[in-house]
């Protein structure tokens, strides 16, 4: 097989240098704040609106089309504001 389509909640794909998780959360529902050491991290939104907050200090609203990019060691946290899907792709920094 030449390509692969991934379309569930999780982890997507995962290979050596990044991670793909596809999120899903209902209106009101909450990620808690956590970091992501040792990796760039990729915000995708595809569906609903969703309210990201970085260290607890800079907080964004996200609807489809827009990307994120924070490095890892930050903490995030992320509540949806409508029913909402979004991939986070976590790629590795070279050591």
């Amino acid at each position: 097989m030449i390509g692969y389509v991934g379309s569930m909640p999780g982890k997507v794909f995962k290979e050596k240098e990044f991670t793909l998780v596809k999120k899903v959360l209902a209106s009101g529902e909450i990620i808690e704040n956590h970091n992501h050491p040792g990796f760039t991290v990729l915000v995708t939104i595809v569906k609903g609106e969703i309210k990201v907050l970085l260290n607890d200090e800079e907080d964004r609203d996200f609807e489809p089309g827009k990307v994120l990019k924070f490095d890892g060691e930050n903490f995030i946290s992320i509540e949806a504001i409508k029913d909402s899907e979004f991939f986070v792709t976590l790629i590795k920094k070279n050591e």
